[in-house]
């Protein structure tokens, strides 16, 4: 395709004169600089302590929320260990950085991390706040290649969450927006200050959803 908009999984993309996507200064960093998704990481630390999905007629996720941490001077790893001493209040089924995809609970299993009715529907990933262009950049693929597995482990396709509960793929701000329960509006403030100062832009969860359908496609 040339000079053309057009839509696949859930993203709008637009094509340039010579057939290159053109996704924005974020994505098209991410692209022109060859950034390649960290492998899963597998290291349960939270307790059996829910079970199915009890959101879905099959007991399995229908949706992924993306998440951040709101905490600038914490590690991957101290936010893993502070989830695992206190995973009575609230858990995720994963973290995020620059360089890491950890797994901290069975995704086939309820977290507690976006409040009733969405911990009932959603598998849950923690992006931890990273410093440094390429940083940010590569936490957003790591972020996103999360959820394209998912989505792709229990037949998901990507699509936007909506206001009448539809489609898999959510922002916590779009949870406590469309579901309730919750009022946290993460990630986006976070996305907004790094992409305007490392790439002089914004990123929204329109962005952001055309690397999960760019990894959904090629899996």
């Amino acid at each position: 395709m040339t000079n053309q908009t057009f839509a696949a999984y859930g993203a709008t993309f637009t094509a340039n004169s010579g057939g290159v996507l053109q996704m924005g200064r974020v994505n098209n960093y991410i692209f022109n600089n060859g950034i390649r998704h960290a492998a899963l990481t597998y290291y349960y630390v939270i307790p059996s302590v829910t079970d199915s999905y009890s959101g879905t007629d099959d007991g399995l996720p229908n949706m992924v929320v993306i998440h951040e941490t709101a905490n600038p001077y914490d590690s991957i790893w101290g936010e893993i260990n502070y989830e695992r001493a206190n995973y009575e209040d609230a858990f995720v089924h994963a973290f995020v950085d620059g360089s890491n995809i950890i797994i901290i609970s069975p995704t086939n299993k309820e977290a507690w991390g976006a409040a009733y009715p969405a911990n009932g529907r959603d598998v849950q990933v923690e992006q931890v706040e990273v410093y440094g262009v390429r940083n940010f950049a590569s936490k957003l693929v790591n972020a996103a290649y999360f959820a394209a597995y998912e989505m792709k482990l229990y037949g998901m396709t990507p699509s936007m969450g909506q206001s009448n509960g539809t489609g898999t793929l959510w922002s916590h701000h779009m949870v406590s927006n469309y579901l309730g329960g919750t009022d946290h509006t993460d990630p986006d403030g976070y996305w907004a200050n790094r992409a305007s100062s490392y790439f002089g832009t914004t990123y929204t969860m329109t962005n952001f959803i055309q690397l999960v359908a760019y990894y959904y496609a090629t899996m």
